[in-house]
């Protein structure tokens, strides 16, 4: 009996170390941080936050904003002002992440999550309510109503990339 009750003390301070370094299970021996530092910001729908001494892609969950242009896109419209927005709220800053969809990651390995900010503001409803982004519209996640409601109040305004007509992506 002393052993199992050695291997269940073990268990529990692995689980509550886990929890305090802001990491939690989720795919086969796979760990996903909770939380973490934003390092860098590469447009505004994808960020590297570093957590637990490792750094993680990141695409906010729900969320698209235009493209800044790279070796695979071309540059957008707002794609500039969309960046330079998630770097002005994120960069430097402790955020939480939240898993809200079936999938952790893209087709690029990135984790889709959503990122909350210091202040408790969801960085994909700031986006989209400033017309900086657009919701998901093919994949399955918990907020995809609310950020539907959310863009057509954007687009309604005429906010941000709504200001003006353009093509559909």
């Amino acid at each position: 009996m002393t052993v199992w009750k050695n291997v269940i003390r073990v268990a529990v301070l692995f689980a509550v170390t886990m929890a305090l370094a802001g990491w939690h299970g989720a795919l086969a021996g796979q760990f996903l941080p909770t939380s973490g530092l934003v390092v860098y910001v590469f447009d505004g729908d994808t960020l590297k936050v570093e957590s637990g001494g490792r750094s993680f892609k990141v695409r906010v969950l729900g969320i698209d904003t235009p493209e800044v242009g790279g070796p695979y896109t071309r540059i957008e419209p707002f794609g500039r002002m969309a960046s330079d927005r998630t770097k002005a709220l994120a960069l430097g800053k402790r955020v939480r992440l939240e898993y809200g969809s079936k999938r952790y990651k893209d087709r690029f390995g990135r984790l889709l999550a959503y990122v909350t900010l210091p202040d408790g503001r969801d960085l994909g409803r700031l986006l989209i309510t400033e017309g900086l982004a657009e919701a998901f519209r093919s994949t399955r996640y918990g907020r995809k109503k609310l950020y539907h409601q959310l863009e057509a109040q954007a687009r309604k305004a005429r906010l941000g990339i709504w200001s003006k007509p353009r093509k559909r992506r």
